[in-house]
């Protein structure tokens, strides 16, 4: 279910203009499913916090675009880096606050987000705005110059969005925004960025949840219940339909390899 879809002509970006007005939805957002499965997004967490830190080692300031309840700070922190988020959820962020991170409620810009920063984080969130462009300028004028950007959203282009046609889990009336790593390169370059680095990033699920999710898709009569093992049992998964980009200000690096 989503909003009305509008394809650019020039690009191919999809988008709905239509959905505009959504900060206040998420300012009212409570999500107690999010805490539920905190353990699996640790685990995730945890990853891209590895990735991180093979573009920009520790010690050094991160920032969390999106922050949620803080797991990703959490395992930032724990690998030496220096860490505060944003979150527009004022449940999620003062969970956040509860367990001792430093997560301001609101949106980029904020008068106490002040880089710059070494390290962007913003996962599953450019599509969920109705001005991606500017929202990545606004991550830009907050790091650092050789600063580096992780960036996630689902892959409308990729071979499983293909598959599943309107079916695609990924279609959804939270999401404004569908990119292709084209459009998602275009959209970094209008913003004074640059790719360094493109991969498939790998999820984590609790097995009971992926149980459901494939229910879902099979006639009424021919759904069962999940079994209660499910529940205990955590499952990488990789479907490649997600992208993920890491990167940097047009002009970092270029005097390094001028000299070379």
């Amino acid at each position: 279910m989503t909003a009305a879809i509008f394809r650019c002509e020039c690009c191919g970006f999809l988008q709905c203009p239509e959905t505009t007005d959504v900060l206040a939805l998420y300012e009212d957002m409570e999500d107690p499913g999010y805490t539920q499965t905190a353990g699996p997004r640790a685990l995730q967490a945890r990853r891209l916090v590895k990735l991180v830190g093979a573009f920009c080692p520790a010690p050094a300031r991160l920032l969390d675009v999106g922050a949620g309840i803080g797991l990703l700070l959490d395992e930032a922190e724990k690998r030496g880096f220096s860490a505060v988020g944003v979150e527009p959820s004022r449940w999620l962020s003062a969970r956040a606050q509860q367990g001792g991170h430093e997560v301001h409620c609101g949106v980029l810009p904020h008068k106490d987000i002040v880089g710059p920063f070494d390290a962007v984080c913003l996962i599953d969130v450019i599509e969920h705005v109705s001005d991606p462009v500017g929202l990545l300028r606004t991550i830009r004028d907050v790091m650092a110059p050789d600063g580096k950007l992780i960036m996630v959203t689902p892959d409308v282009k990729s071979v499983m969005a293909r598959l599943m046609g309107r079916n695609w889990w990924h279609f959804r009336a939270a999401h404004i925004g569908y990119f292709d790593r084209t459009t998602l390169e275009k959209a970094c370059r209008a913003a004074g960025l640059r790719p360094i680095h493109v991969s498939r990033p790998c999820w984590y699920f609790n097995a009971d949840y992926l149980w459901d999710r494939v229910m879902a898709y099979l006639p009424v009569r021919l759904r069962l219940k999940a079994p209660r093992m499910l529940a205990r049992l955590t499952v990488p998964l990789n479907l490649y339909d997600s992208i993920l980009f890491v990167v940097e200000p047009v002009g970092s690096g270029d005097e390094k390899r001028s000299t070379q």
